[in-house]
């Protein structure tokens, strides 16, 4: 039993033949965050964000990482960190861009019902950033859950 923390990165090769080992994350041992691929073109193998996760001693983090796959090289994102701490949550990226995090542990023993979106500013404010923004509570705390974007762009959240 337990948790193994772990710089490792694998991939499925294209055409789903093989997984790949790509360079270690820099960012040190991580579990429990949530990955959403971002723009690829950035880089020959793809950048991914990487949502909170669990630390060096069980600490639940809010931080975002974003993590070029052809170097392994992790860097923190230029967006503010998420409103939450948070482990095991779900999360995607809409068609739209923005993305989305629900759930997770705060902590050790911790359930969230929390929801949070990273969405570009509200009307009549252009010269704003994108930041994070609260969204409606689920109607229970879920841990370990998992999500998936609809065609239509819902996002559900199974767990």
């Amino acid at each position: 039993g337990g948790h193994i923390n772990s710089t490792s990165v694998e991939m499925l090769s294209k055409g789903g033949g093989e997984f790949v080992q790509l360079p270690s994350l820099s960012y040190g041992k991580i579990y429990g965050a949530a990955a959403i691929a971002v723009e690829e073109s950035a880089s020959t193998a793809g950048q991914v964000l990487l949502l909170g996760g669990m630390g060096q001693g069980g600490v639940a983090l809010s931080t975002v990482q974003l993590v070029d796959l052809a170097s392994g090289v992790c860097t923190p994102h230029p967006q503010p960190v998420l409103l939450n701490e948070r482990c095991y949550s779900a999360a995607a990226r809409l068609p739209d861009g923005r993305v989305i995090c629900a759930g997770g542990s705060d902590g050790p023993g911790g359930q969230l019902a929390t929801v949070e979106m990273w969405a570009p500013p509200l009307q009549g404010m252009a010269d704003a950033a994108w930041a994070w923004r609260a969204l409606p509570a689920m109607s229970v705390e879920l841990i370990g859950c998992c999500g998936c974007v609809m065609s239509d762009g819902r996002f559900a959240v199974f767990g």
